[in-house]
Formats: structure tokens, sequence, C-alpha cells
């Protein structure tokens, strides 16, 4: 096999594996997308729950203060009863101190039951709100999963489809050669790179003169002494004035 129907088969092969690069990306996306909706729902609907909790047991507290303000409330008026029926100073003393620190106990239950009153009311705000954000994400969801779906299934052919053509071309590249692309395929994304007049069109650093002389001959494949990458030489298309041809490090 000639060196020139092995670049060929090299740039085919960046071609595809830029392509299934592109393709993953957007998987990643899309799925990154929709797994991110749904844990938002989770987390929503986790808070959801812990609030509902919390005004649950502040209703019930708040129910139970209500209890004892009214016994409070009675015993109060048992003791202003007692009040009226003391006999003599010490009766009238203590009937009154026991009405004074029944008020201020009273007082404070009050108090607290303002304050469960005002918190519950924040809650249930905050449960509306929350509970209109879950409705409108469920929505989301339910309307982008059908599509979302239905894009990441063509996807996953396209992808299956790039990799099988992917093999056919490995199939048909020196061992040592694939090896030596798929070495440098994990630093870079684009393990080739061409030059047509002495620069790296991969890094677009100048190679050294003998080295560029000996491409030109394009008996084998040198490795830039810059970014590493495969490079080989492909002369200037013919036509005056055109542009060199595109080099597929810089797909």
């Amino acid at each position: 096999m000639s060196i020139r129907e092995q670049i060929a088969f090299l740039e085919e092969l960046s071609a595809i594996d830029s392509d299934i690069r592109r393709i993953d990306e957007q998987l990643d996306k899309q799925r990154g997308s929709l797994e991110g909706m749904r844990s938002e729902l989770q987390r929503l609907e986790e808070r959801l729950k812990g609030d509902r909790e919390t005004l649950a047991a502040m209703e019930k507290t708040r129910s139970e203060l209500s209890i004892e303000l009214r016994q409070m409330s009675n015993q109060i008026e048992r003791s202003r009863e007692k009040l009226q029926r003391s006999r003599n100073e010490r009766e009238s003393n203590a009937a009154q101190r026991e009405i004074e620190e029944l008020r201020k106990l009273h007082r404070d239950r009050e108090e607290e039951i303002e304050r469960l009153n005002s918190a519950a009311e924040g809650a249930r705000a905050a449960i509306e709100q929350a509970e209109a954000k879950r409705v409108g994400l469920s929505g989301a969801i339910d309307g982008s999963a059908p599509g979302t779906q239905a894009s990441l299934a063509a996807l996953d052919i396209e992808r299956a489809q790039r990799a099988e053509a992917r093999q056919q071309v490995v199939s048909k590249l020196p061992v040592v050669l694939y090896r030596r692309y798929e070495s440098i395929r994990q630093r870079r994304p684009v393990a080739i790179a061409r030059t047509y007049d002495g620069t790296c069109l991969g890094c677009h650093l100048s190679v050294p003169p003998m080295m560029f002389q000996k491409m030109r001959r394009q008996e084998e494949f040198e490795r830039c002494p810059h970014c590493a990458r495969i490079l080989y030489y492909m002369p200037p298309e013919p036509a005056a004035g055109s542009a060199p041809p595109a080099d597929p490090s810089r797909t």
C-alpha cells in the first residue's frame, strides 16, 4: 500500500472520529438535559415532602397551644372567682398573683401561636410556589421526553453506522500506523496533520527543513516535533489562486 493510499485512509479515519466525537457530545448534552430536569424534579418533590411535614408539625403544635390557651382562660376565670371569695388579704394577694402568672402564660401562648401562624403562612406560600414549579417541570419532561428519546435513538443509530465505517477503514490501515494513530489520539482529539510548505497545519509551527524535504518524497510518515501528530506532505491544489486544501487536524 502506497503512502498516498495510507494518507487517504488516515484522513477518512480522522473525519469519522470527528463525527463520532460530535455525536457523543450531542448524546451527552441531550441525556444530561433530560436527566438534569428529572433530578431537579426529584429534589423538588423531596423538598415539598419536607415542607408539608413541617407545616403539619406547626399546625399540630398550634392546635395543642390553642387547647392550652382555652384551659388557661378557664383557670383565669376560676382564679377571679377565688379572688372574689377571698376572706382576707393573704388569700386576696395569693389569688391576685395566680391571676397575673396565668395572664403572663396566656400572653406567651398567644405570641407563640401568632408566630406559628406567620410561619405556617410562609410555608404554605412556599409549598404553592414549589408545587407550581413541579407541575411545570413535569409538563416539560413529559413534553420533551418523547422528542429527546427519538433524537437519542437517531444519534445512536448514526453513531453505530459511523463506528462500523470506522472499523472498515481501520482494517485497511497497517497495524503499526493505526497503533501510532490511536496512541496520539489519546492525547489529542485529532492525531494527524498535513503540511504543504514546511508548516505543520496542526500546530502552525515550522518543521526542520531536512524533515520537510524528506516528507516531500512521500516515502514515509513523520511526527511533528512540536505537537507529535502524524505529519505528511500534501502538495497544494494546482489551480491558480486557490487556497490550500483544508487540514483534517482543524476539523
